[in-house]
């Protein structure tokens, strides 16, 4: 049974006659239908299919919010990991201020000198050497978009505007992109138009690129 006579007999059971407003707004809503190749009104779904599509849906912001909150934990490891650093970073240039001074200051031998030398030498290297493991941690490997392959439907809108709506914006800013070219656009306009990239309505799926601020 299709959902808009799901509505009218149900609107018919209650006092006035027919239920909320926006039950009867559906027809101006769509949904992709993957057995039909194309978007359809919620109202013309089958009941069966609209319950089992819910499902389906809900299924996957579970699985959206498992992967935010993994990132959410990365992020965590990186910002101890960042602190680490710059108290080594602090550490490695009062050694190069205090063994400035030493060399400057005091009268030693020759031998003396060199083992001085030679010691502040370790320790620069040993800086360096956890500054670059720290920088070859936390670099980014691959691609510089976190999620791509979104359908550029329903469903990715909304999941897009989920990241959004719970992005740490204090540290954080969200771009969307479109991704891949409709064939419809590239059938009427051809595909070098949009060489370097295309509206996010002339776009099969999306991508997300978050950036630190």
């Amino acid at each position: 049974m299709k959902i808009h006579r799901v509505v009218q007999m149900l609107g018919a059971t209650t006092s006035t006659g027919k239920l909320a407003d926006d039950m009867y707004d559906l027809n101006y809503k769509d949904y992709y239908s993957k057995e039909e190749g194309k978007y359809i009104p919620i109202s013309h779904m089958d009941f069966q299919h609209m319950v089992r599509a819910f499902v389906k849906q809900n299924d996957r912001v579970e699985k959206n919010m498992k992967e935010r909150n993994f990132l959410q934990e990365e992020n965590e490891n990186l910002e101890v990991k960042a602190e680490q650093m710059k108290e080594l970073q602090q550490k490695y240039d009062h050694l190069r201020e205090v063994y400035a001074i030493m060399f400057d200051n005091c009268d030693v031998k020759d031998k003396h000198i060199f083992k001085l030398q030679e010691k502040h030498q370790k320790e620069v290297d040993n800086a360096e050497f956890w500054k670059n493991a720290y920088y070859e941690s936390v670099g980014v490997k691959g691609k510089v978009y976190v999620f791509s392959d979104i359908p550029n439907d329903c469903d990715g809108q909304r999941f897009t505007d989920d990241l959004k709506k719970y992005l740490n914006k204090e540290s954080y800013k969200m771009r969307v992109r479109g991704q891949y070219l409709k064939d419809e656009v590239k059938e009427t306009e051809g595909w070098r138009k949009y060489e370097r990239g295309q509206p996010i309505d002339m776009s099969k799926c999306l991508r997300v690129y978050i950036d630190t601020k």
